[in-house]
């Protein structure tokens, strides 16, 4: 049993390892590449985003739109910016179904890995190594809103980029469309 722990946390932290070894590599920009690769990813998803609509499911299924304004920016480099400024009645809306925002702006900042065939963003937080082994990371990934979930991505031929993330059900957590500003 012991064994099994040890091997499954070594696992564990080799896999983490190549992930962020992999994200690593997004500190240089890249040139354009072919249909459905990072390089493509990333330059589609380069840009100024504003929030158009954040949609907020609980783990029972209960539903809220909270009013929210929110910036995104993604640069050359695969570096992400990402804003969520609640109101306090979002907050309430939020509360009403069981999702409690620790803050009114919820806002990162760092590395990304894009997977482009899981249209998948995952961010890197500069602390990851530290965080691998974490036991309060799964209480985190409780809240639907935070930053340790992986979003997918689509982005429709109007332009507008959604993100979604999902419970650890596999059900919908929350729903962000975006518009490019710039």
């Amino acid at each position: 049993m012991k064994m099994t722990i040890k091997r499954s946390l070594t696992i564990g932290v080799l896999a983490l390892g190549a992930a962020l070894g992999a994200a690593g590599c997004a500190t240089t920009p890249v040139a354009q590449g072919t249909a459905n690769t990072t390089a493509t990813a990333r330059k589609e998803l380069e840009g100024k985003w504003t929030l158009l609509v954040l949609s907020v499911t609980a783990p029972d299924g209960k539903r809220a739109t909270p009013q929210a304004a929110g910036d995104l920016n993604v640069d050359e480099f695969g570096n992400l910016t990402i804003q969520y400024r609640i109101t306090d009645a979002g907050r309430a809306a939020l509360e009403k179904i069981g999702v409690k925002s620790p803050n009114p702006v919820v806002s990162a900042s760092g590395r990304v890995a894009i997977d482009p065939q899981r249209k998948t963003v995952t961010y890197m937080p500069p602390d990851a190594n530290a965080r691998a082994l974490d036991a309060d990371l799964a209480a985190l990934r409780a809240n639907p809103l935070a930053l340790e979930h992986t979003r997918y991505y689509s982005l429709a031929s109007n332009g507008v980029l959604t993100l979604t993330t999902r419970h650890e059900n596999g059900k919908e957590a929350t729903r962000a469309t975006w518009k490019r500003s710039s």
